[in-house]
């Protein structure tokens, strides 16, 4: 499909990439799975998944119920959401490009033949070989930066966030990881604030026991998984962030616009200059 652009995974970086591209008159559509795994949901095109459409930052995303529909909904300037993690669509939509935005830091399937030009973020994924680009997603000095030969830094957002990264604020968010596999269940919104200790959701396991998620500091709840989400341990299920406005839960981050500037970039570039029989413009 002419002017299509693929972008897999519908969380925060996956949504800013999908907004960057389609204010710049690209055709943009968002493969995700039927469970969703993202906490800054209110951040996150995801919930379209859930809820038909979901809206950040003014920019409204529709769920389609499948490839037919989808193609439909793009010609008329959508941004477009398609219940498809595994990705089989893609051979039937044929589009220009497919970057892999699921951030878990393993290869995921991505490949060269699925379209003239594909990119990946973060770790798992060897520049040249696999794609044609990576998007380094470690923060520090090198973030966003594009890697046309080889492998970026180990480590990208789940190194960041068992870490606790920095941000440009110096400060310190702080994420939680399931501490069993079971059912979650919050007991807090988005962008409430929490006091250190306070109970912001539970877990309920194989065996009925139900452990207690506890915030670790005061702060802005940030992110958490909707309710009813099936997890597993280890899983990042919630961030509270000691020192961000309750507005800034609304907003993209700094990390996810620098990325998708990136992405954006190597989309620009490609058009521009490598493969002119498949220009969008």
């Amino acid at each position: 499909m002419k002017h299509l652009v693929i972008v897999r995974g519908g969380g925060e970086l996956g949504t800013a990439i999908a907004i960057a591209l389609h204010r710049v008159g690209l055709r943009v559509l968002i493969l995700e799975r039927e469970l969703p795994t993202a906490t800054r949901r209110r951040v996150a095109f995801s919930d379209a998944i859930a809820m038909g459409e979901a809206t950040v930052e003014r920019v409204t995303c529709y769920r389609a119920e499948d490839a037919d529909a989808a193609k439909k909904m793009l010609k008329e300037g959508k941004i477009v959401m398609l219940g498809d993690p595994a990705g089989k669509s893609i051979r039937h939509l044929e589009p220009n490009v497919v970057v892999d935005a699921i951030t878990d830091e393993k290869n995921n399937g991505t490949n060269r033949a699925m379209a003239p030009f594909t990119v990946a973020l973060g770790p798992g994924y060897c520049a040249g070989r696999d794609v044609d680009v990576v998007v380094e997603t470690a923060r520090g000095h090198d973030l966003g930066r594009l890697v046309y030969d080889g492998f970026c830094a180990k480590g990208g957002e789940q190194a960041d966030a068992r870490k606790g990264y920095v941000d440009s604020d110096d400060t310190v968010e702080h994420i939680l990881f399931a501490p069993v596999s079971g059912s979650f269940e919050a007991a807090h919104a988005i962008s409430l604030m929490v006091k250190k200790g306070d109970i912001i959701g539970r877990i309920t396991d194989a065996t009925g026991t139900t452990k207690n998620i506890e915030a670790p500091l005061d702060g802005v709840l940030r992110g958490i998984l909707p309710n009813n989400s099936e997890v597993e341990e280890g899983e990042r299920i919630a961030d509270v962030h000691p020192t961000l406005g309750q507005e800034e839960c609304f907003t993209i981050s700094d990390k996810a616009r620098c990325v998708s500037g990136s992405v954006l970039e190597a989309v620009m570039v490609w058009n521009a200059e490598h493969v002119k029989k498949h220009r969008f413009f």
